[in-house]
């Protein structure tokens, strides 16, 4: 794999729903790739659901434009000793909607890997909303920890060294 195709970036690591209503990743300046596939690692949820939602915004944190994208999980729990020998196995991709975003089950996908694909093509780039973010949105008692990691292709070939946080 040639790693120089791609860019990767810790967007969160361990980001707490139980600490707000709202929690939302690092943005990202996408002004320089066409695509984000983001890595989401779901870890131990507890009491109620999560509800995932795409921005962009114009700066870093501003949750402008809600976004449509498409979101595979992996077919089993991630966690080291479990019987799930399947969890690298991705689900058929479906998109959501902008509106309604991500409902994540906590009965049901504790522990595994989501992946949420968003190109750079449906972020509203003629108003210069070049930042893309994620928020979880705690409807009610949502517990646990989420860490998300970025995978990005850029529009230029060359060296990948720069920072998509500025």
């Amino acid at each position: 794999m040639n790693s120089r195709k791609l860019k990767y970036a810790l967007v969160a690591s361990a980001l707490n729903l139980a600490t707000g209503a709202t929690q939302v990743t690092k943005g990202i300046n996408m002004a320089k790739f066409h695509h984000c596939r983001f890595l989401i690692d779901v870890g131990t949820m507890g009491v109620a659901n999560s509800t995932l939602k795409a921005y962009s915004g114009a700066a870093d944190a501003a949750l402008t434009s809600a976004l449509a994208f498409s979101y595979q999980y992996g077919s089993a729990t991630s966690i080291w000793g479990s019987t799930g020998t399947s969890s690298d196995v991705l689900a058929a991709a479906v998109t959501v909607t902008a509106a309604t975003g991500l409902e994540i089950v906590q009965a049901t996908y504790p522990n595994y890997l989501l992946i949420v694909d968003v190109p750079s093509t449906i972020m509203d780039l003629a108003n210069s909303e070049n930042w893309l973010m994620l928020e979880f949105t705690d409807a009610g008692g949502a517990t646990g920890l989420v860490s998300v990691f970025a995978v990005l292709e850029p529009r230029y070939a060359g060296d990948f060294t720069d920072t998509c946080f500025a």
